[in-house]
């Protein structure tokens, strides 16, 4: 193995691990306003559960996990056992777009696929 190799091979396991420590970057509070007026808040916390409000009423709970791009979301709405997983594409650290990568709810799939949503203090 050249020294190049070995270099590469160095780079990438640092940038893995150095990705794996990075904190949760879903941990807070975003917001989607919709064309109708109505504002959708979702409060992701550090334990791995989640709040969603609708025009500031509660709307749902339920539990998420990041890896990586990936965002995995399960509520009792659609089967608590049951995780549908989504793609997050960060524009910035304060805002993020969703992409479904497998859900079979069909209320989780059409109120989150190709939403953006943007951080909030």
């Amino acid at each position: 193995m050249t020294n190049a190799s070995i270099l590469t091979l160095l780079c990438v396991a640092i940038l893995r691990v150095g990705f794996s420590l990075l904190p949760n970057p879903m941990i807070g509070r975003w917001q989607q306003e919709f064309s109708d007026g109505r504002r959708a808040l979702a409060v992701f916390r550090a334990d791995s559960t989640l709040d969603f409000f609708v025009n500031w009423k509660a709307s749902g709970r339920g539990r998420y996990y990041v890896q990586q791009d990936t965002l995995g979301l399960s509520y009792a709405s659609c089967n608590g056992a049951y995780t549908g997983t989504y793609r997050l594409s960060f524009f910035a650290h304060d805002s993020v777009q969703f992409s479904v990568l497998e859900d079979t709810c069909r209320e989780r799939r059409l109120g989150m696929d190709g939403v953006t949503m943007g951080r909030v203090d």
